[in-house]
């Protein structure tokens, strides 16, 4: 498990950061530090998911700073930016207008309204859509949609997923979290408790208390099971900036405490504005941070196996090897989501091997079995402890995971 940034990366990601600044805050651009390569500030940038952002910024330098090669290839990356982000609000306000006509009430969830938070919409990019329904009205919901052209790919106990291709990907929510998630109780019922959005029937829209607490639980899993990345601590400085003066500080803090994400909502608070409420980027590159910065957008998939192979071995006594064979031959109780056919004929978990495996090495193609090994087989007892020490110092104690490693 990768721990910490090298000197020359902690000047990529401060000049990163400031150029996200820029385009969020509306300000001139960051001269680019001495031996700053635009080559890694793009992969940066891609790496973190904040590629329009940084597009925006690095064409409003002047040209004397950026090659006609590297203009070109910023610009074409905002164009194609603006293409999907195009794309993908008429897909789906095509589908909110079918769920009005058809009765099915709605609540767009995260990114649906975080775009909406941001100057503009593509300066937040998003990889699927949630929206939260009532699961009594799933087969309408699958009707509606396949009229629309959208495959039903599968459901777990919470969600169903649904896909057109090339880029449209819908995940429908039963409810916000899962039902063994302690913040289930205080987050059930939002259907009834939103309000109602202009200019539709059915589609309705949360409190901002209510917005940034889901916006605030679902990133803070993120950073227990595998990492949360910039992009999450900014939209927490954008919806801050927009909405602080409004909010109910006083409904607010009692939620977060009984939720148990008070402390980790102050720390992210405090390093999104030190990172991007102010010209130059104030970091502090210590463990958090770090931790941060080197998540990506969603997090780590190292940091999540590690998570997932330390809590399996403590829990059931076993060995790094059992938990390899176990990852490459998962449980019926894992299977029978992806492959409903396993719930009903539990004989069948072998065939759903085949098929698990036969669209991931001849569909997806997105197996590397040499990283996979590794990851389960390598990671060490000082990773486990400042993973450890990470969540304690957010106010966690291994909440949301069973007591991670106790």
């Amino acid at each position: 498990m990768r721990k910490h940034l090298n000197d020359n990366e902690k000047i990529e990601f401060k000049y990163l950061l400031e150029l996200v600044s820029s385009s969020v805050n509306g300000t001139a651009p960051p001269i680019p530090y001495e031996g700053i390569k635009w080559q890694s500030i793009k992969m940066l940038a891609n790496y973190c998911s904040v590629e329009s952002l940084v597009a925006n910024a690095v064409l409003s330098l002047d040209k004397k700073y950026v090659s006609p090669e590297v203009y070109e290839k910023f610009k074409q990356n905002l164009s194609i930016e603006m293409l999907i982000d195009g794309n993908l609000s008429y897909e789906t306000e095509k589908i909110l207008k079918a769920f009005d006509e058809n009765k099915i009430k709605n609540i767009p969830l995260k990114g649906y309204f975080m775009k909406k938070e941001y100057p503009r919409s593509d300066f937040r990019s998003v990889s699927d859509v949630d929206i939260l329904f009532d699961r009594k009205q799933i087969d309408l919901v699958k009707k509606v949609f396949s009229e629309l052209g959208y495959t039903f790919l599968n459901e777990d106990d919470n969600q169903y997923h649904f896909e057109k291709k090339p880029m449209m990907n819908i995940e429908m929510h039963a409810t916000l979290v899962h039902e063994n998630e302690e913040s289930y109780p205080l987050l059930v019922n939002q259907l009834d408790r939103s309000t109602k959005r202009d200019g539709y029937s059915y589609s309705y829209e949360m409190s901002h208390e209510d917005f940034y607490i889901y916006m605030l639980v679902h990133n803070s899993n993120h950073f227990r099971i595998g990492g949360m990345g910039i992009r999450m601590v900014l939209d927490s400085y954008v919806f801050l900036k927009n909405h602080q003066s409004e909010l109910d500080y006083d409904y607010l803090n009692v939620m977060l405490e009984k939720i148990g994400i008070a402390k980790y909502e102050k720390r992210v608070r405090e390093i999104a504005f030190n990172w991007f409420a102010k010209p130059q980027a104030e970091l502090k590159f210590d463990d958090i941070e770090e931790y941060i910065l080197l998540s990506g957008t969603l997090g780590r998939v190292d940091v999540g196996t590690m998570i997932n192979s330390h809590k399996t071995i403590t829990e059931n006594n076993k060995s790094k090897f059992s938990y390899l064979v176990s990852s490459i031959f998962p449980p019926k109780s894992e299977m029978q989501y992806k492959y409903p056919y396993v719930k009903k004929t539990p004989f069948l978990l072998p065939i759903s091997w085949c098929h698990m495996w036969g669209k991931r090495l001849f569909v997806d193609r997105n197996i590397n079995f040499k990283s996979g090994i590794k990851n389960r087989m390598s990671y060490t007892d000082e990773d486990v402890n400042l993973y450890k020490s990470l969540l304690d110092e957010m106010g966690f104690d291994g909440i949301g995971i069973n007591n991670f490693g106790n």
